[in-house]
């Protein structure tokens, strides 16, 4: 009875841990996404600010890997 519950308890938090995973891809991906669409119409350098999750960010649209412009906060 001991080692069941033990398996059946491996292989939930598995099976959570691969989930927790894949949604914390999915969020990053819209957060990058958000930060592309402001500076869409902006040049580079140029100031802007974005709401994402009820928080406002400050920063300037800089070139990202793929040469698109996206947000990017300032240095502290």
């Amino acid at each position: 009875m001991k080692t069941t519950m033990l398996k059946i308890l491996t292989a939930s938090l598995i099976c959570f841990s691969g989930v927790t995973f894949t949604h914390a891809a999915d969020t990053s991906k819209a957060e990058t996404q958000k930060q592309i669409r402001v500076c869409a119409k902006k040049q580079q350098g140029e100031w802007v600010s974005y709401n994402h999750n009820g928080v406002t960010f400050n920063g300037t649209c800089q070139p990202n890997e793929n040469g698109k412009l996206q947000f990017k906060a300032p240095a502290p």
